[in-house]
């Protein structure tokens, strides 16, 4: 016959549990980001790529300037 489980023994198995539960709620909770984390991130995401845009606008009007410059050369229409 099988004896029960003496109470002393039981409120330590479940300490036991609770404490490993908590362990893994613990590293569950550090591997999480906050939606404040996620929304911060991406806004330097989104600056960095508004900085992005406005350096190729730039550098395509550059561009222009330059081949406007290239074509009248070509073509003779800058000497006068």
């Amino acid at each position: 016959m099988t004896q029960a489980q003496n109470p002393d023994d039981r409120d330590r198995q479940v300490d036991r549990e609770l404490r490993a539960l908590n362990r893994r709620v613990d590293r569950l909770e550090y591997t999480q980001v906050s939606p404040q984390e996620f929304r911060q991130a991406f806004e330097r995401v989104y600056d960095e790529i508004d900085d992005l845009k406005d350096e190729v606008r730039e550098m395509r009007s550059e561009l222009n300037g330059k081949s406007d410059i290239i074509m009248r050369h070509i073509t003779g229409q800058g000497n006068s």
